[in-house]
């Protein structure tokens, strides 16, 4: 997740054909458009099959420029169906690929699915759109660097606007990041198939559903493991306490409050008839649209928007309405299952947004389901400043180089 709404999107302008900022959010139609009538979800060659690409500009001042990037639309699978969690369906992406200099090593480029951080929940929040990627040329750079095809999605919804942005539905961002690797390997010949996952917040959620979804939906890919750096694995806790008798509603921080809106935005994508009004009224309500949209001038919009909310705007009355919340939050939490390769896992022991706690609790129940778990704190470090980064990449590359993965874990 950003680390506070007012920095959240570039405000740059898109490299491409502009998307308007009052894009569909909170305040917006659902996904109620989709039915039984959705596309089928693509299966074997299909998943990841190139439907557009263009060149991308990028970075042209900075660490990227002159690098070889090309945004492609592909295909992939929503990991839910509406009211139905366990549903698919076919979808359209968007992302890019960044190819590195030089010959190929023996056996072809290994790719990096790189999974960025919060943006938003509108379709001008894909960093494929924009010049700057939205803040992540510098570890774009870095794996290039190193050698590696960069596969970054743009996550469902984001830069694709046929359907909605189901955040932090791990399901589908773990579909979306495992078929920009195989659109990767569609667009670059050179490129073997072999490959890990990166990104933090909520590209750190995305790496490490990917890792989990990696030996079924990533059938005929060799996924050598996933590196997720302040990872919003669980983020179900911000919803407890529904059986506290007498029951005291949540009081969330002022940056707690302005995720909000991104959270019901999710939740609606998959559950269309979400109570919007049992979660955010008053300032937050009106705000949702700028908090959960980028585009130029949005970092101004957001903080504009936060400053308006006062403490009641995002009370949960009920202990039945916050049961609900916790719930549905719940079926999105990692770990789900044994990962296919080993993780690493960073987080600072400051982060307020994704506390960790949190993220303490998920390591340990990934330990407990047999998972090779590398841990990694930073004291005194909060969401986005870990300084995890290189160490993260550097992992990585002793995945590839075969080096037996460390592990954290009990046994």
């Amino acid at each position: 997740m950003i680390a506070t709404l007012a920095v959240g999107c570039s405000t740059s302008a898109p490299t491409g054909s502009p998307v308007s900022s009052d894009a569909e959010s909170s305040a917006g139609p659902s996904s109620s458009a989709q039915t039984s009538s959705s596309p089928a979800a693509p299966v074997g060659d299909e998943r990841g099959e190139i439907l557009e690409r263009s060149p991308l500009t990028v970075d042209p001042d900075g660490r990227l420029a002159g690098e070889n990037v090309t945004r492609v639309v592909y295909r992939s699978t929503a990991g839910y169906a509406p009211d139905d969690p366990t549903g698919s369906f076919g979808t359209r992406v968007s992302g890019y690929v960044a190819v590195p200099s030089g010959t190929p090593p023996s056996g072809g480029w290994p790719i990096v699915a790189f999974g960025h951080g919060t943006t938003g929940t509108a379709s001008n929040c894909g960093p494929s759109g924009y010049a700057d990627l939205l803040g992540e040329t510098s570890t774009v750079a870095a794996l290039l660097a190193d050698g590696y095809v960069v596969a970054a999605s743009d996550y469902q919804g984001l830069g694709e606007s046929d359907v909605p942005h189901p955040y932090l539905n791990s399901r589908t961002i773990a579909y979306n990041m495992i078929d920009m690797v195989r659109a990767a390997r569609e667009m670059v010949p050179q490129a073997g198939t072999r490959w890990a996952a990166i990104g933090s917040s909520q590209g750190g959620q995305a790496a490490w559903a990917s890792a989990e979804h990696a030996a079924d939906y990533g059938t005929g890919l060799d996924f050598v493991g996933a590196a997720a750096l302040a990872p919003a694995a669980d983020v179900a806790p911000i919803a407890d306490g529904a059986d506290a008798q007498p029951y005291v509603a949540p009081r969330f921080t002022q940056i707690q409050m302005a995720f909000i809106p991104l959270i019901v935005d999710g939740l609606r994508a998959v559950y269309p008839d979400f109570p919007v009004s049992d979660y955010m009224r008053g300032a937050l309500a009106a705000g949702a649209s700028d908090l959960t949209s980028c585009g130029p001038g949005s970092s101004f919009r957001k903080f504009s928007a936060i400053t308006k909310v006062q403490p009641g705007d995002a009370t949960i009355a009920s202990a039945g309405a916050l049961r609900r919340l916790h719930d549905m939050l719940l079926v999105d939490s990692l770990p789900q299952r044994r990962s296919a390769g080993p993780l690493f896992v960073g987080y600072g022991d400051a982060d307020q947004i994704i506390t960790p706690a949190w993220t303490a609790a998920a390591v340990r129940r990934a330990c407990a389901m047999g998972d090779t778990l590398s841990v990694s704190v930073a004291q005194g470090k909060g969401h986005t400043n870990t300084g995890l980064t290189p160490s993260a990449i550097s992992w990585i590359g002793d995945r590839f180089a075969g080096e037996p993965a460390p592990s954290t874990c009990s046994r």
